[in-house]
């Protein structure tokens, strides 16, 4: 994480929690990431790295964090709801030897639809991508790819109907 935006998770930290929107744009911004001009942005969010692109008019809860390896970036859409403690992360390993179960390190984008609604404490991970349109239940893991306007919810997530 480059010093920059290690100040802004810091910074970010001690903001009130859902005022000084515009600030935290500028601080995010000044960072390398992508935010639009009128994403909401709470308190206690965390970026690993400046990859990320967040949409217009979305709305990002609180201590959600974006883990984006280099080489895989994290897009969300415009007008998405992402509630609190969710957590992005694109990168895994492969499966080893006995010796050591984490092998090789991998990393893959992860894509969220535009209209989406993420519930609370969910989990994306790499290489995931959700459609337009699409909710996704509190607590679910994401892993694969949905298509748009569908309600998704488990671990890991599994389509449980249309919208």
């Amino acid at each position: 994480m480059g010093l920059r935006l290690h100040g802004v998770n810091l910074l970010n930290g001690v903001l009130p929690q859902t005022r000084m929107f515009g600030l935290r744009r500028r601080l995010l911004r000044w960072a390398g990431i992508s935010v639009a001009s009128d994403c909401r942005i709470n308190g206690g969010v965390v970026f690993q790295h400046a990859n990320v692109s967040v949409g217009a008019g979305t709305w990002v809860g609180r201590r959600t964090e974006f883990v984006a390896g280099p080489g895989s970036a994290i897009f969300v859409g415009d007008n998405c709801d992402i509630s609190q403690d969710v957590m992005f992360v694109t990168g895994s390993h492969d499966i080893g030897p006995e010796s050591r179960r984490a092998g090789d390190g991998r990393s893959r984008a992860i894509r969220v639809g535009s209209g989406t609604w993420v519930g609370v404490r969910s989990t994306f991970l790499g290489g995931s991508s959700v459609g337009r349109g699409c909710v996704v239940g509190a607590g679910s893991t994401v892993v694969g790819t949905f298509p748009d306007n569908v309600l998704i919810v488990g671990t890991p997530a599994r389509i449980v109907r249309q919208l």
